[in-house]
Order: structure tokens, then C-alpha cells, then sequence
């Protein structure tokens, strides 16, 4: 966790040496470092998709939720509106996850989680949902074949038929059980004093600051020697991500 209060004193280190106050939490440091934040989940979701970097190396963020599987036939359903709310990216979707009363996690211990149940569902676009449907090799088939060689797969989120609930779906239906887990990386919680934590890594720092001096710095104008490059703050954050 980054101390939000650290984040402000480092920008006003660089930008109010004389302590006059003309920056304050409220309507200057909390925007700018929300600002930053979002930029960073922008610059993340690039390494994301070339596979430089890891969702999971965020632990901070990393979250299970068990929700219940309903639905008839091949395909089954699980309501995800509460997760949709904070939800940043899915990491995986576990077709047949155990609930404990009252819980959100699942009973699996760690020494079982190598893989003695169902694998994690393969995420699919809607076309490959359709197309992939008739392939009785591709995850998620809706073909007779063999329960060994059955694999689940998932489509989602979206408010499919509903304009309220957001949905995945999941087939085969003989994979799923009564609880489906959902491994997520949640939305960093927005900044809001000094006593808030930002849920990045420590070593995401200096890059935090950076990119909030380079949003303050707007109100300087174009003469301001801060700015933003995505293809360099990549760099630097798979360097940082892969220490």
C-alpha cells in the first residue's frame, strides 16, 4: 500500500518548497492523484495485453467472490453486478468453487489448489461463444463427449437480457456447481484525504508521483517541464512490476 499523504507531501515537495499552502488536498492533490491512478490502470491494461505484466502481481487488489449458478440446460448463469460495481478485470472464473456460511472465499486449501477439481473456465468472446459451440474439442462445447475431456468456458460480463444485473455465463452446465468463484482485480479505492491508502505496490511510488506532478502541471501550461509518455511509463513499469 502507498500512504496517500506520503504521495502529497513528495508533490508539494517539488512544487511548494515554501509551504504556502496554495495547494490543498480537496481540490488539488486528491484530483491530480486519482488522475494518476487512472493513467497507471490505462498503462497496466497495455502490459496486460501484451502479456509483459501479470493482474496478479497486484495482489493489493486481487479479490474472490463466490456467487450462486442458476439456470437450466448446457449453460448456466451467475449474477456479478456486486463485483461489476469495482471491477477492473477478471482473473478467472472457477466453475465449481465450495462457499463457507457467511464467507466470500472459497474452502479450497492451498495444497489443493494445484488442481484437483474442474480447471478455471476459458474467458471467450460472444462470437467464439457461438462458433466454438459446435467444436466438440473447444472449451465450453455444447457436444456429447467424454466428461474427461469436458472443459469449462465463460462468457461475460455483460447485462445480458437484463438491464439491471450483470451476468457471465458458463458451460458445460455439468461442470458447474452450485457456486461459481470469481477472481478479480478490483478498481484502486478513490482518494479522498490523507488518510487514504492507494493500493498499489510501494515500489509504484516515484512512477505515482510522477504522473501527478504531470497532471498538476497542466495548470502551469505548456512551459511545464512535466508530461506523460505511455510507451516509456510501460517500460518503466514492466521494469518495476518484473523487480
Amino acid at each position: 500500500m502507498i500512504l496517500a499523504s506520503a504521495v502529497f507531501t513528495a508533490i508539494r515537495a517539488h512544487l511548494d518548497d515554501d509551504n504556502s499552502g496554495r495547494y490543498t488536498v480537496t481540490d488539488d492533490l486528491s484530483p491530480v492523484v486519482n488522475a494518476a491512478i487512472n493513467y497507471l490502470i490505462a498503462v497496466f491494461n497495455a502490459g496486460f495485453e501484451q502479456k509483459k505484466i501479470y493482474p496478479e502481481s497486484l495482489r493489493e487488489l486481487v479479490r474472490v467472490e463466490i456467487v450462486p449458478a442458476t439456470g437450466s440446460g448446457n449453460t448456466k448463469r451467475a449474477d456479478v453486478t456486486s463485483i461489476c460495481e469495482n471491477l477492473w478485470t477478471i482473473l478467472g472464473v472457477e466453475p465449481d468453487a465450495e462457499a463457507t456460511e457467511g464467507a466470500t472465499t472459497t474452502t479450497l486449501a492451498p495444497e489443493e489448489f494445484a488442481g484437483l477439481r474442474s480447471k478455471f473456465a476459458k474467458r471467450l468472446t460472444l462470437e467464439e461463444w457461438e462458433e466454438k459451440n459446435d467444436d466438440p474439442f473447444s472449451p465450453g462445447t455444447s457436444q456429447t463427449i467424454p466428461s474427461v475431456f469436458l472443459r469449462p468456458a465463460y462468457l461475460g460480463p455483460g447485462r445480458y437480457f437484463d438491464a439491471d444485473h450483470d451476468f457471465i455465463f458458463i458451460r458445460p452446465a455439468s461442470l458447474v456447481t452450485d457456486n461459481v468463484g470469481i477472481w478479480y482485480l478490483k478498481n484502486p479505492t478513490v482518494v479522498t484525504s490523507t488518510a487514504s491508502e492507494i493500493e498499489f505496490p510501494q515500489s509504484l511510488f516515484q512512477l505515482l508521483v510522477d504522473k501527478a506532478l504531470g497532471y498538476i502541471s497542466l495548470q502551469h501550461g505548456n512551459d511545464s517541464k512535466y508530461g506523460q509518455n505511455v510507451e516509456k511509463d510501460l517500460l518503466q513499469l514492466i521494469q518495476i512490476m518484473g523487480s
